[in-house]
């Protein structure tokens, strides 16, 4: 008898030391963790620096607005090159489709054009990239855009390019060039701007003339031969828009 009153003591105090210890746990407060900072995107100094001088000097609207990545942003000869349509060079380098449009509401519609020219998807496929509808959308979306806000803007597609660098990708890259090219048949106002064909050697290569060293970024020889395609149209559509 007197083992089991003690057995049920024993028990007794267990189940009343439990319950203080479950009532000490819930009314302990939650240990707070420390919020962490959002990252900064790798992008945002430079579309900072965009938005600064854009406050220092606010854009004129019906300019012709360049956008999207490092051949844009390195084209320093643009502004002669497009004469006399007045250019803004809104490219920054390394960046993709979904970067352009993340920034599209701080860098392309504060500037109010009313054509833009549009080079971008290079990177999204880089040497080894296969998501060419990908690459393709996000042009795509990024016109959409632009239509939604004016209705009447003319958007060029400068194809993205056949390069040295990353040639052994070029069939991802043909198929989003490809792509975009059906959306500007079938869209009024989008337009498809075709650099392939004359960045192409008779052998059906890209010619190494027209790259610097690293094979990728354009040099003056290599501009020129955009400016021989994107100029006589982009010309012309501003001049007519802006009648």
């Amino acid at each position: 008898m007197n083992t089991r009153i003690a057995a049920a003591f024993v028990s007794i105090v267990m189940i009343a030391l439990t319950g203080c210890q479950a009532a000490k746990t819930a009314e302990a407060p939650a240990t707070k963790v420390a919020s962490q900072p959002a990252p900064v995107a790798w992008y945002e100094p430079e579309i900072r620096a965009f938005e600064e001088a854009d406050r220092k000097s606010p854009p004129g609207a019906g300019q012709v607005l360049f956008v999207g990545s490092s051949s844009i942003k390195l084209w320093t000869t643009l502004a002669q090159d497009t004469k006399p349509a007045p250019v803004i060079n809104r490219g920054f380098g390394g960046s993709k489709t979904g970067e352009v449009l993340a920034v599209f509401d701080r860098v392309v519609v504060p500037c109010k054009p009313s054509v833009i020219v549009y080079y971008c998807g290079d990177n999204d496929l880089g040497v080894d990239g296969k998501d060419a509808q990908a690459a393709a959308n996000g042009f795509i979306e990024f016109d959409r855009r632009a239509r939604r806000l004016w209705p009447d803007v003319q958007v060029f597609y400068i194809a993205i390019k056949p390069s040295v660098q990353r040639w052994s990708n070029w069939a991802a890259m043909k198929r989003a060039n490809d792509m975009v090219q059906e959306h500007c048949l079938r869209t009024p106002g989008a337009t498809y701007l075709d650099i392939v064909t004359p960045m192409l050697t008779a052998d059906g290569r890209p010619d190494p003339t027209l790259f610097k060293e690293d094979g990728l970024h354009l040099n003056a020889k290599g501009y020129a031969i955009w400016t021989s395609v994107v100029k006589g149209a982009v010309v012309k559509a501003w001049e007519r828009v802006k009648k």
